[in-house]
């Protein structure tokens, strides 16, 4: 924390409530999303234009684009953070698995991060050991969820996501992207579209009826709140602060999911997420609490 002055934890502080609180309520968003609008377009399409808004406000702004290199770096990073990632989600909520239940299986994300972050000498330490055993518990208790059990291919899809995700999460400071902040998230978010453009293609996923007004508005706060505003925030904390609390967010979304959900959706709470959720987020809790990495963050990504 030294190496921060007190701007810099306000930044710090305001992007991790962002994602804490905004992208709680983007599971429901999805859900609304996909009365009417296939995953994978829906997913493809909503980052294509946060993509193309970002890169070409910050040009106007005075940014320079990415170079080749930089582009490439930030699209490949995209297609495993986002492509894998929030195209997994959207696969797994399209099998009807409740939102609640989907936020929090993907609450398993910081697990995920500490074991990735070992192939580059980010090694768990005892506590997060200790995490890891007691999130992955509560894992294997909602496998036994009935909802879960009625859809195993949306549970494997959900498990791909949290995967994806993390890793994603992990090569974001080790890939070589735009030294500005938005313009890396806008590659990320461009390299995702085009990647769930041709999974939609190889599939044979089309758009086959009209897309409804509810759908729509669920688009644009998808577009606008978790893509523009949450992913941006997202990128700006992945630098300055370790993989486990970067993704810390994934402790909080579950709770604003369920309430979301059970109030605006009349979703269930079954038994077993009862029993999942202290062990997910108690282990992700054990894990979450590392100090923010010292380092002094620079004009280019302010």
């Amino acid at each position: 924390m030294k190496g921060y002055i007190v701007s810099d934890r306000v930044k710090v502080g305001l992007a991790l409530l962002s994602t804490y609180t905004i992208w709680g309520s983007t599971y429901l968003g999805m859900n609304y999303a996909l009365q009417s609008i296939p995953p994978l377009h829906l997913s493809a399409y909503r980052f294509l234009a946060a993509s193309v808004i970002m890169m070409l406000f910050m040009r106007w702004r005075g940014a320079s684009f990415p170079s080749v290199r930089e582009l490439l770096g930030g699209m490949g990073v995209g297609v495993i953070l986002l492509g894998v990632g929030n195209g997994g989600v959207v696969l797994g909520l399209n099998y009807h698995i409740p939102t609640g239940l989907t936020a929090l299986i993907l609450a398993s994300s910081p697990i995920w991060a500490a074991i990735f972050g070992g192939f580059w000498g980010l090694w768990p330490n005892r506590r997060e050991v200790i995490g890891l055993i007691v999130g992955f518990l509560g894992v294997i208790v909602l496998r036994f969820d009935g909802q879960i059990q009625a859809a195993p291919m949306g549970f494997i899809f959900l498990m791909l996501a949290a995967m994806g995700w993390s890793l994603g999460t992990v090569l974001i400071p080790r890939v070589r992207q735009s030294p500005n902040a938005y313009m890396a998230s806008g590659a990320q978010m461009l390299g995702a579209s085009i990647s769930l453009f041709i999974a939609a293609t190889l599939t044979g996923e089309q758009v086959t009826q009209a897309v409804t007004t509810t759908s729509l508005w669920a688009f644009g706060y998808l577009l606008i709140f978790g893509s523009l505003v949450g992913f941006t925030a997202y990128s700006y904390l992945v630098p300055r602060v370790r993989p486990a609390l970067a993704i810390s967010s994934a402790y909080v979304n579950p709770m604003v999911a369920v309430l979301l959900g059970t109030m605006l959706n009349q979703e269930s709470v079954s038994a077993y997420m009862l029993y999942a959720l202290p062990l997910i987020i108690g282990g992700v809790l054990l894990m979450s609490f590392a100090k923010l990495k010292k380092q002094t963050v620079t004009e280019a990504v302010a």
